[in-house]
């Protein structure tokens, strides 16, 4: 018996198919991407807050990491608010941190934000001012600028970005056996400066790990503040034409 050969009819059939549901898929596809893109966005930055923080009277938002919950309620005057090398910290406006125990001992991870208007200081003053902090302190004399660090930004942010990793001894507020102490453990700093040219606000961010905790965090530091990097955002002012109209005469 002579086998009956389909695959011909078959074929065209299916290309058929496919050809009229393509014509019909492509919104669906499109909107398909766009859930998946966000998807994605949104696992990326799954280890940040999901509220943003607004700073410099709402026209700067950032998101902190998740782990550092407790914020600082002391205009940043405790040692462990900001790195004790930095503590002239430029437009301090918040620190949060979390504790993990390393041994005996309770050691803070902390991230401290500054906002500080370009029209009033401009990056490149910025950079200089805390080079010159953070060269006083002897482990970090030969400290320099890895300058136009790019990241993707999450929204209307900045770009490029000045950062300073310092790696060694640094003093840390610890609590051992109830008692408040301060003294030097191995650990990291990564301070973030926006250096885009033409932007509004220079943002640093600064992120200091103890070295014995630093497994407790869910990404390594220098990936951790580059995450909360991407978040800035720059808010665009009030829109002026938004202000009630002067009744004319």
């Amino acid at each position: 018996m002579t086998p009956i050969h389909r695959g011909g009819s078959c074929g065209a059939a299916i290309a058929t198919a496919l050809l009229i549901c393509g014509c019909f898929t492509g919104p669906y596809e499109q909107g398909y991407r766009q859930r998946l893109a966000e998807f994605r966005g949104d696992a990326e930055f799954a280890v940040l807050d999901r509220n943003a923080e607004f700073l410099a009277d709402g026209r700067v938002t950032l998101r902190p990491p998740r782990q550092l919950l407790a914020q600082q309620q002391d205009e940043g005057t405790k040692l462990r608010a900001r790195p004790p090398f930095l503590m002239q910290f430029p437009g301090y406006a918040f620190a949060r941190e979390a504790s993990f125990m390393a041994g005996p001992s309770k050691l803070p991870v902390v991230l401290t934000v500054g906002v500080v208007p370009a029209a009033r200081q401009r990056h490149a003053e910025i950079e200089r001012e805390i080079l010159e902090q953070v060269r006083a302190n002897e482990a970090f004399a030969n400290a320099e600028w890895q300058k136009g660090r790019t990241v993707e930004p999450a929204a209307d942010g900045p770009a490029t970005w000045d950062v300073l990793s310092l790696q060694g001894s640094q003093e840390f507020e610890s609590l051992t056996n109830g008692n408040v102490e301060y003294r030097k453990w191995p650990g990291s700093c990564e301070i973030w400066v926006s250096a885009d040219p033409k932007q509004e606000f220079c943002t640093v961010v600064a992120l200091r790990v103890p070295a014995d905790v630093a497994e407790n965090l869910e990404l390594p530091a220098e990936q951790l503040a580059a995450l909360v990097a991407r978040t800035v955002a720059i808010v665009p002012p009030p829109d002026a034409a938004a202000e009630p109209a002067v009744p004319g005469p």
